[in-house]
Formats: structure tokens, sequence, C-alpha cells
């Protein structure tokens, strides 16, 4: 009988102790992309390796942040990105390169493959900010991009990308949408300008 007791005195503590934690919404990046027609022939002979995008260290995280006024800085507690958004927008500016066969090929970071040209981004900016009061809200995303010659080191072309949308839906749902929209904006400049770059 004591045993049972102690027993039943643990089950019952135990099940007091665990507590069921709701699990995080995921959000990816999905930006559509308006292709245009793009006709320079100057880089149909050349490949390109695309680096893994220099970023802050909160872009190399799942950890969705917001800011908020000139100075806050905050992290959104049940939502978070399914990939990071380092990682994610990489993904984004090879298939964007790839699609628009403007180079001979274009391989990952990792590849062994010797390439003529690197491409080298820089995300400087991708966050969803709100006003000091939290009323309004808008996205921004800034993006630099370098073609380098990679048997000379040289810098053939650089470029910085910027665009930013007003925010409706007030949440982490509202900052996925404002940040796809200006992301999206962001590589349909960036296809022109390799194909300018391409001439």
């Amino acid at each position: 009988m004591r045993y049972l007791l102690i027993s039943l005195v643990v089950f019952l503590f135990s099940g007091c102790l665990s507590t069921t934690v709701p699990p995080k919404a995921e959000f990816r990046l999905n930006p559509e992309i308006s292709h245009t027609n793009l006709s320079a022939i100057g880089c149909k002979d050349k490949s390109l390796k695309v680096a893994q995008a220099f970023s802050s260290s909160e872009l190399m995280s799942q950890s969705m942040s917001y800011a908020q006024g000139g100075i806050k800085q905050y992290t959104y507690s049940k939502s978070q990105w399914s990939s990071t958004p380092n990682r994610a927008i990489t993904a984004e500016f090879l298939k964007l390169i790839r699609d628009s066969k403007l180079f001979k090929s274009v391989q990952v970071s990792k590849s062994r493959s010797k390439n003529d040209f690197i491409l080298e981004i820089n995300i400087e900016d991708f966050m969803q900010y709100f006003c000091e009061k939290a009323l309004t809200s808008h996205s921004k995303v800034l993006i630099s991009l370098t073609l380098i010659n990679s048997k000379t080191n040289k810098v053939i072309a650089t470029q910085t990308f910027t665009a930013g949308f007003p925010i409706e839906n007030l949440n982490a749902n509202g900052g996925v949408e404002g940040l796809n929209k200006a992301l999206s904006s962001v590589l349909s400049q960036s296809s022109i300008w390799f194909d300018e770059v391409c001439r």
C-alpha cells in the first residue's frame, strides 16, 4: 500500500510538470518573379558559381525578427522560418540565374568545379518594420550583388537593389507576405542587371 501511494504521488506530480508546448508556425520564402525577355549573349560560354550569401547572424537562424521604432528589435515567439533566410535567398538567386539561361552553367557554392565567375550576395537588410506604436508596418529588402572574375579576382560589376512595401496584416504572416513581395522585386531588378552585365 505504501509503494502504491508513492507511485500515485509521483504520477500526479509528473502530470502537473509536463506542459504542452504549441508548435511554431513555419514560413518559407516563395517570391513570384515576373520573367522578362533576356537577350544578352556575352555570358553564354561562361560558367558561374553562386557563393553562399553574406548576412548578419540573425539571418542565419530560423528565428523571425521584426523591428519597432528606431532601435528596438524583437523575435516572434510562435513563428519561425522553415529554412534560414540566408540559405533561402541564396537558393532563389541560384534558381533565378539558372532559369535566365544567360550562362553556360551555374553551380552551387560547394561545387568543386572551376568557374569563370563568382557571384557574391550580401544581404544588408531583410526585415519587417513597425512604427513606434505598432500601428503600421512595412517590409524592406536590401541586397548587394558583386560579380567577380575568379581567375583575376577583379570585380566585373557590382550593384545594390532595394525594395519595400506596406504590410496590411500586422503579424508574422503579413511580414512574410511583405518580404516575399520585396524579394520578388529585388530578384526582378537583378535579372535585368544580369542581362545588362552580359551584353
